[in-house]
């Protein structure tokens, strides 16, 4: 995430139109973000590894180049289709922190560029965009689905989050999972690999059932671990990839903001001491 973001700002240098916050403008500049960003994340990749970075290819639209310039391998149809709806599922979510961020920055007129890179940094923290990773660590940790009961109680004795489940702002499951949840066992048969799927439905159809009362439902992140795993992408890119669907998101809020823009200043509520006396310096 830190060489996305750094080298999303970047490019501003190298973009003609920076500056220019012009509706016109903005939407082609989101558009090259949109396409540089997966440019970036597959170079550090295959540069940390060893091996050469891969261009782009006219032929194969997004999410057939992120999956190309990964694996320097053409991906068949059903992977290109399985990731873009991957892509779309995470492009935009509401004013989740990310966008929130964007359009905070997008609000003060600062340029694109600084605004989505913005948005990279605050997808960074693990509140926000690190759960499909840790999903997986968790799915790994259980090892089978007969373990995962014993998994669970576990981790709620020592009141400690099952990840995966629960939202800021549904208390239903959320409508996305489902999408991933039917192409997680898809992948699974196709990979003669359904561990990672019978895994996950345990945890959630039987383990974690008794907290639907309380609004605790899988979210998002749940199932996309097992499809990334399950399609060879290291586990550290995992957040990357949010980031990627994101981008176009990102753009849009910033447009949006920019087109009827106010300066966006929250007011917090100081809760700390008061009347506090003065010590001078030498006396602390």
């Amino acid at each position: 995430m830190d060489v996305l973001q750094t080298a999303l700002i970047g490019l501003a240098a190298f973009d003609d139109e920076s500056e220019d916050n012009s509706r016109e403008a903005n939407v082609r500049k989101a558009l090259r973000l949109t396409a540089q960003a997966p440019t970036i994340v597959t170079a550090h990749h295959r540069i940390r590894s060893g091996l050469e970075p891969v261009s782009p290819n006219p032929d194969l639209n997004h999410a057939g180049n992120f999956l190309y310039m990964l694996f320097d391998q053409f991906p068949d149809d059903e992977t290109i289709a399985l990731m873009d709806v991957d892509f779309i599922l995470h492009a935009e979510h509401g004013v989740n922190a990310s966008s929130f961020a964007a359009r905070v920055s997008a609000s003060t007129n600062s340029t694109l560029h600084a605004a989505v890179s913005g948005a990279v940094g605050t997808l960074k923290g693990p509140a926000h965009g690190g759960a499909a990773e840790e999903v997986m660590k968790m799915s790994m940790e259980i090892g089978n689905p007969e373990n995962a009961e014993e998994y669970a109680r576990n981790k709620l004795n020592n009141r400690e989050r099952i990840m995966g489940f629960g939202h800021r702002v549904y208390r239903a499951e959320d409508p996305r999972a489902r999408h991933l949840r039917e192409r997680s066992q898809a992948l699974g048969e196709k990979r003669g690999d359904p561990r990672w799927f019978q895994i996950l439905t345990h945890l959630s159809e039987d383990v974690m059932a008794p907290y639907r009362d309380r609004g605790i439902y899988v979210n998002v992140d749940f199932y996309a671990g097992s499809i990334y795993h399950l399609l060879g992408i290291p586990s550290d890119l995992f957040i990357p990839i949010f980031a990627l669907g994101r981008v176009p998101g990102w753009s849009a809020q910033c447009i949006e903001q920019y087109q009827n823009n106010i300066l966006l200043r929250p007011r917090l509520h100081y809760i700390g001491p008061m009347d506090r006396d003065y010590v001078p310096i030498d006396q602390r």
